[in-house]
């Protein structure tokens, strides 16, 4: 019988295990969260929406390009100023993941800051996928102007401030109250709404009336009255950060910044006065006529 000299059959073992090693791979694929970044930097815009003297607007853009879906998710701007660092939070919770090749957008006003179109600035990215591994890593990234088109849910921000009002009411010892208006500009339904006044601290303002089961409906409006306890004062000519997240019917997600002022409410006109003047002397009328009925 032929046998084959030692080296070929050495030769041939090694091919065949080869061989099936490959075979065996190609049978589990390795989740791309091993061996790759989990998430893209589709776009970083700015400045966008109305001019904001607050400072400019950014909007970023990311990607899941991962087979596991994204339970948490924020990234850090840096830019050259003193106001910075500066967090974009977005709307990815573990009751909401970010599912693969699935997108998602965070809006923010860089309150003091500026930038430049031509210029680099490191942009970190932290996020966590539904299996437990935790990214946190930086890229240089640049922010380009966005292109000049029509107004349209993905470019436009979907609430305008209407008005806020304080303080509201009788003198209260715990606090001043502030009454805060928001109408929904946008042409989807806002599910869910929330806003922050930054004063000496942060106050909430829920708005209790928008829900999934209620939204709040195109050019229509909501208002919700806080009472700011042991808020301090502010003052009717300062401007304060008022952060607004609304979230549409289609499930895209604005969070933004904007300064306000809190406006003195409208005094009642005269002739408000004037009804309440006679109101009063009806009643007293009526009150005199009854108490000499009884006498009499």
């Amino acid at each position: 019988m032929f046998k084959r000299p030692a080296c070929v059959r050495v030769t041939s073992i090694l091919l065949t295990a080869t061989l099936l090693a490959v075979t065996v791979s190609s049978c589990h694929p390795v989740s791309a969260s091993q061996n790759q970044e989990p998430i893209e930097i589709t776009s970083v815009l700015g400045p966008v929406g109305p001019i904001n003297w607050g400072g400019p607007v950014v909007e970023i853009t990311l990607k899941n390009v991962d087979v596991e879906p994204v339970v948490s998710l924020t990234a850090t701007l840096e830019l050259d100023t003193p106001f910075g660092p500066f967090d974009f939070v977005f709307n990815v919770t573990p009751s909401n993941p970010l599912q693969p090749n699935r997108s998602t957008t965070a809006t923010r006003c860089l309150i003091g800051g500026g930038f430049s179109n031509n210029v680099s600035y490191p942009l970190t990215i932290n996020a966590t996928l539904q299996n437990g591994t935790n990214f946190v890593y930086t890229r240089l990234v640049q922010i380009v102007k966005p292109l000049v088109e029509p107004p349209t849910p993905q470019n436009q921000e979907p609430i305008e401030i209407t008005s806020v009002l304080g303080p509201l009411g009788p003198v209260n010892p715990a606090g001043p109250a502030v009454e805060i208006t928001l109408k929904n500009v946008d042409v989807e339904p806002v599910v869910s709404l929330t806003a922050t006044l930054e004063l000496s601290e942060s106050f909430d303002f829920t708005f209790d009336d928008v829900s999934p089961s209620n939204p709040l409906q195109p050019n229509r409006s909501t208002s919700e009255r806080v009472r700011l306890i042991g808020g301090g004062g502010f003052s009717s000519n300062g401007s304060y950060p008022l952060t607004i997240n609304a979230t549409l019917q289609n499930g895209t997600n604005f969070v933004y910044t904007k300064l306000v002022q809190i406006a003195q409410p409208p005094l009642m006109p005269t002739w408000g006065w004037a009804i309440i003047g006679i109101g009063i002397l009806v009643i007293a009328f009526i009150v005199l006529r009854r108490h000499r009925a009884v006498k009499a």
